[in-house]
This record gives C-alpha cells, structure tokens and sequence, in this order.
C-alpha cells in the first residue's frame, strides 16, 4: 500500500467526525492560535478571588464548606477514622502510615505497583525513571508525550496527579497527625509557585488538569478543618481549579476525537469544578458543559452490555469509578444527571463483575495498561478489583461482597460499606459483548472475540486467559510503555505476544502507529454448556485477521470440570505458510519433555502441565525474559517474548511457550492445560485423548478437517 493509499485507511479509520476534532485541534495547536490563548491569562492575577469569584472573599470559600453549604461525600477526613480503622485493622494502619512518612521522605508512588525516590515537594519537572528534566519553560503546545529530550513524558506528569495526597488523607483519618495536611498544603503552594497557569509542559493535557480537580478537592475537604488549611490557602484552591477547568475546556475538541477516558476524565473534571465551587463565574457553565459531554461520552463509549469501547480493564475501572464519583456526588448536591449515565454504569459494572476472580480480587490483564488507579483509597493492591466491586455495589444498590478490606473506599464515598448479599450475578457472557467466559468461580477462561465499530488498541482476537485457583496462568502481557524506544512502543499491543496463532510473522492488523492500528481483525464465536450446566464449557470462533494472506483461524476452547481445558486452533486455506502458537505462562519453576512436547509447572497452589501438539512436524521453544534455547523459533520477535508487565514501566520475567510449524494448511495445533495431576494426556492413531483414572474426559482428533469433539 502506498502512502496515499495508507493515510486514506488511517482517514477512514478515524472517520469523519473523529478527524474533523482532531485537525480542529491539531490546526489550533500548530498555527499559534492555542499558543496566544493560553498566554492571554497566564499568571496566578488573571485567577485571583476578584477576577474569577467577584464578591467572594477568601473567608468565604472556606467558612462556606465548614457549615456544609457546598458538601462534599464526608464532612472532614477524621470524621471516617473510626470506620477506616475499623476496615484496615492494626497492621493495614501501620501499612498507612509508613506509606504517609514515605511520600513525606520524598518517595511516591507511581503508576499503582512503583515507587520513586521524587522529594518533597516532589521535583515536578524531573523524570525520575531516567534522571532527564523537562523546562517548566517549555510551552506545552510546542511538546509531545515521547522525546529523547526529556523521556517518556508520562513519569514526568505522574507526580503532578497528586495521587499520593490520598496516602496522606487517609493517614490523617487514622491518628490526626497535623503533618500530612501540612504537606498537601505545601505542595499544592510548591506546584502553583512552579506551574503558573497555562505556562509550561505540566498544562499539556486535559484529563491530567481534571484528575488533579478531583485530587485537590478530595484533600481540601478532607483537610478541611485542619490548622493547616487557612483563608488563603483555601482561596488558592478555588483559583487552581478554576484555571485547570478552563485549561481543559480548551481541548475539548481533542478528548472528543479521542473517544476515550480522556472525555469522560474531562467531563467529570469540569462537572465536578462546576458543583464543588459554585462561587466561580463559570461554575454553571461547567456544570452544564460537563454533565452534556459526560453523557455523550457515556453513550458513545460503553456498550448497552456494559463493554467500553477501549477494550481494557485497567480503563474500564477508571471509566467506574469516575462515573461512580459524579454519581454519588449528583445524589448528595441533589442535581440531577442523564439517566443513561447511571443506566450505563450499572451495565459497565455488572460486565467487570465476572473477571474479578473470587479468591485474588485480580482481572485479566486484558487491554492498555497504563497503571491508572485514580482512587487509591484501599489497603489492596494495584490488581484488585474487589474495592470497586464494593464502591460499585454501594453507589449503584448491586449485591456486595462480604466485609473486609476492599470496604474503604465506598466508606470515603458513601459512608459506609455495602451490606453483603448471598445474591450473585450468573458467571455469564455474550456474543454482543466480544467477551466469552468458561468454567466456574475456580477454573476458568476469558477468550476475547469480538467485532470492531472504531479503532482498536491491541491485534488480539482470539486471546485465551486461563485462571485456576486465583493463579492467572495463561495470560495477557500487559503494556509496559507507550512511549518507549523500540520494541517498547506499546509493542506488548502486537498478536505475537498474545496467546493466539501468528501466521508468516505478522499481526491480524496492520500497524499504522504506536496506538493506530488499520485492516481491523474481526471475529465471531458462541459459547455454549454442553452438559446444561450452569456454566458455559465450550467456545467455537473465528476471526478474519489474515484473510489478506488467504488464512481463515478458527479456534476451539473446551472447559474440563476440574481438569483443565483443551484448545484447538484450526489454520484453513491455501498454501503454505509459517504458523506460531505463544501461549505466555506466568513465571514458576518447569521441567519439559519432548514427544509430544510437554511443560509441567510447579505452582503454590500445586502442578499444572501444558501439552502442545501439531498436526505437521514442527519445534517448539521456551522463551524466559527474552532468551531462548532456540532462538530461531521467536525470530525477530524473541527480545518481546518471555516478558509481562503487571503495571506500566514494571516489567517482569514470565514463560513463553512456542510451537512453530512451515506447512500448506490444514494445520491444526492442540493445546492441553491440565490442572488435575490424575488426569493424562493419550494420542493414538492421530486421536488425542484427555483421561481420568477409566474416565474419558475429551477426545478429538489432531489431524484437521474432521470434526474436533465427541
């Protein structure tokens, strides 16, 4: 495809309306006109009391919320001590606090899982992961999110979400310790002194300016009786917010082409700014701006089953829990939203429900990562879901799950944890919603099969996640970075890296850019109970991603009641071509054997084995942080393989497993995971065969083209 023909795709990819936004932007942004706007009100005058609030004295923004006039989810932070000490036990305080006298000593947290070593005030404009610094006089219309300059953009913008302000509150809640509002203070004064409104690199983006409305608001009022918090310091408060909810007021046309968090992060930041502060000459427009964009983004985002259009669970818990803030926030201001936004929050709630596994609290990997956690109100780690499972529940009325630590974060928002219900939503999916699931609360599959309607972020169809005793074993990478050097600009998006078939070393879709992706695969496929269980047990899809090579990938996924599963993957066409199983396994102690080639992993909660047959001889390889016995087999993909990354910028050691074949189709590769150490795998006269004690538990055939189960 020539170049025309390749931005005509990139054009149709965005469509009309997406790429009529984004130029709008793009034309603002390069032609200075952005640049002149933002300059016409830098400086912390054009943002005092008089200019922004007429009338209101700096008094007044502060006795007005100490009488309750403009309430916030709780009344000050040690108002919810008792019930948080109550939720976290003696050693979740301990945890607490030394996490508070860390962020105090200069360490921060950072994308959920990490730290870094930032001071305190935290060096704003310092990328701590690789020591480079950014100019705070660099106009942030002039900057973009990766240069060799200044690194991955992101590790600088991190600290400036005040993430770490929510350690301090609920460190506060617990024993009163004057010293965290104290440094929430000072580093709000320290950033204002550093940032002035609209003047350097931390004003880039929209949906940071709304994420810090939330951060700030949520310390001002948790601090909102404390010694610390004076007139001034309040005022100052008033003014930040109303300079970040202009700021992001100017981009909108960029949050839109997007169609993406950012809008709802934007939406909500400036709805929010609007209700909170209403004393601002602009809180009505907002108001009113935000809570129209939040339900157009709403709409446009989450599918009537509940699914967000990014396809990413580390998203769609950011998506809830911005809904559920604007939610339970409408109901204590009495202001009413769209009824489609609780509608859809409900739906985008009830379809994360089935992918927190019951024992860890952890979800699949699945879709972008970039480590967002926007309320890190919990003693639970980055992976668990179960806190927004609780929030959720609470703000929405859906059952609970029983008491315990995940309880904190709907105390902060409502008060009070869910009262735990014995009623359980059905462990369910849908052909609509591209998401399949097999097996029950123990054992279990995801397998992602689904049709696109706009672009999609990872080439992934057909992807298996297997679960078994709250251990992810068959899983999704990850992202690790965007914004890195190659092969780690969002190279964890690519299908080689998924637990899928590669055909002649390439991705179902091309690639047109770290995030742009054209030629979209699209697949189909049921799930079924095969035996009236209450559970589905088998998956048959297909996608279309390599019918440009005349390469049809159809696969099989047969749930074995505590045994295991089996997979079969079918490659239909013609011609010869090279075939790629990866299956990525998290890292453990293994020993292998070849004839058939056979993996046993030794895990905490016991052994599981992985059997990989092909119908054409072929080689298999094992694949750990990017070195393999035998290279040849990855190719130029080896240096992604044997890798996942739990958060963004954390990458860690895992297991690949490759079988390659070089064969005219029909090829078909036969997967079998078995988690019962009883159970063996039998192949005879080209039958493969799945065995407990004189019970057969499956049978199919490994040569393709005859029908793959009893």
């Amino acid at each position: 495809m020539g170049k025309l023909g390749r931005m005509l795709e990139i054009g149709r990819t965005f469509g009309m309306r997406e790429g009529t936004l984004r130029l709008s932007y793009e034309v603002q942004r390069g032609s200075g006109l952005m640049a002149r706007r933002m300059r016409s009100v830098q400086g912390w005058q054009h943002w005092d009391l008089e200019s922004i609030a007429s009338g209101t004295r700096a008094a007044d923004v502060l006795a007005l919320r100490r009488e309750g006039n403009h309430p916030f989810f709780f009344t000050d932070a040690r108002s919810l001590g008792s019930s948080v000490k109550s939720i976290v036990g003696s050693g979740g305080e301990k945890r607490v606090l030394g996490q508070a006298e860390a962020v105090l000593g200069g360490r921060l947290p950072y994308f959920g899982r990490l730290s870094f070593a930032c001071g305190y005030p935290p060096q704003w404009f310092h990328n701590p992961a690789t020591g480079q610094r950014i100019s705070p006089q660099q106009p942030w219309t002039q900057l973009r999110f990766a240069s060799a300059a200044h690194g991955d953009l992101k590790f600088v913008l991190e600290a400036s979400r005040f993430l770490f302000v929510y350690t301090l509150v609920s460190a506060y809640a617990l024993n009163g310790d004057e010293r965290f509002p104290e440094a929430f203070w000072t580093a709000l004064e320290d950033w204002a002194h550093n940032s002035p409104p609209m003047s350097g690199p931390l004003w880039i983006c929209g949906q940071e300016c709304s994420l810090r409305i939330l951060a700030w608001s949520f310390a001002f009022y948790a601090f909102l009786n404390s010694q610390a918090t004076t007139q001034e310091r309040a005022a100052l408060v008033l003014s930040m917010v109303a300079a970040h909810a202009w700021r992001t007021a100017q981009s909108l046309n960029y949050a839109r082409s997007q169609r993406s968090n950012h809008l709802i992060s934007e939406a909500v930041g400036l709805w929010t700014a609007g209700v909170l502060y209403p004393e601002v000459k602009d809180a009505a427009e907002w108001r009113k701006l935000g809570a129209g964009l939040l339900r157009e983004g709403v709409l446009d985002q989450i599918t009537p089953e509940g699914v967000s259009h990014q396809h990413s669970f580390n998203y769609q818990r950011m998506i809830l829990h911005l809904l559920l803030w604007t939610l339970r926030l409408a109901e204590i201001h009495g202001e009413p939203l769209d009824d489609s936004i609780r509608l859809r929050a409900t739906a985008g709630f009830e379809f994360m429900r089935p992918w927190v596994d019951p024992v860890s609290g952890h979800v699949p990997n699945y879709g972008s990562n970039d480590g967002s956690l926007i309320f890190p109100l919990t003693g639970c780690e980055f992976e668990d879901y179960r806190p927004l499972l609780q929030l959720g529940a609470a703000v929405l009325d859906r059952p609970a799950l029983t008491p315990g630590v995940w309880d904190e974060a709907a105390v902060w928002l409502c008060g009070k944890p869910p009262i735990a219900t014995k009623t359980h939503p059905r462990l369910v999916a849908t052909a609509e919603s591209g998401y399949h699931r097999l097996g029950d609360e123990n054992s279990w599959a995801l397998i992602r099969a689904g049709r696109y309607v706009r672009r999609p972020f990872q080439a992934d169809q057909l992807h298996v996640d297997l679960w078994w005793r709250d251990i992810n074993i068959a899983r999704d990478a990850g992202t690790y970075l965007y914004n890195g050097a190659p092969p780690w600009n969002n190279g964890f998006s690519r299908t080689v890296v998924h637990n899928t078939v590669t055909v002649d070393g390439r991705d179902q879709m091309r690639r047109a850019g770290r995030f742009l992706w054209i030629d979209w695969a699209q697949a189909s496929g049921r799930s079924c109970s095969s035996c009236g269980a209450g559970y589905a047990d088998c998956f048959e899809g297909e996608h279309s991603g390599y019918q440009r090579f005349g390469v049809i990938h159809r696969r099989l996924v047969r749930w074995l009641s505590g045994a295991g599963w089996v997979i079969v993957d079918d490659l239909l066409g013609e011609g010869a071509h090279e075939l790629r199983l990866h299956w990525l396994v998290a890292d453990m102690p293994f020993e292998t054997s070849d004839s058939p080639f056979r993996v046993r992993f030794r895990s905490s909660q016991g052994q599981f084995s992985w059997t990989i047959l092909s119908s054409c001889a072929g080689e298999a390889a094992i694949v750990r942080a990017g070195e393999s016995s035998n290279p040849g087999i990855a190719g130029k993909d080896l240096p992604l393989l044997g890798w996942e990354s739990p958060t963004y910028a954390e990458l860690r050691p895992a297991v690949s497993l490759l079988c390659r074949t070089q064969a005219p189709l029909l090829v078909r590769f036969v997967s079998v995971v078995l988690t019962d150490e009883t159970c063996r795998v039998e192949v005879n006269d080209g039958h493969l065969a799945v065995r407990r004690d004189q019970s057969e538990l499956y049978r199919g055939p490994v040569t393709p083209g005859v029908e793959t189960h009893p």
